[in-house]
């Protein structure tokens, strides 16, 4: 286990050493997680999810994948909840 000292800015921003990104494999554009345990925080390369799924989907459509809706009823509920949450405030 190896500890890294960084300092928070007047923004809120912390820049990741370079042994962090590497350690995690992240790249610049990449969602990361931090999951907060009473006054501990672990960061670590989030996993694809709902979100990528919802591009994938988004991505097929605009491709033509899926020509028909209703023909990938898992396909529909995605971009459908794409677009409600697009339409929050």
């Amino acid at each position: 286990m190896q500890r890294f000292a960084v300092k928070l800015n007047a923004g809120g921003q912390v820049t990741l050493p370079p042994e962090v990104r590497d350690g995690i494999g992240a790249r610049p554009g990449d969602e990361l997680s931090l999951v907060l345990d009473g006054s501990h925080a672990t960061l670590a390369r989030a996993e694809p999810g709902l979100g990528r799924m919802r591009e994938i989907a988004r991505h097929a459509r605009a491709a033509g994948a899926t020509p028909d809706p209703g023909e990938d009823p898992i396909g529909d509920a995605l971009v459908a909840e794409d677009e409600r949450t697009k339409s929050r405030p």
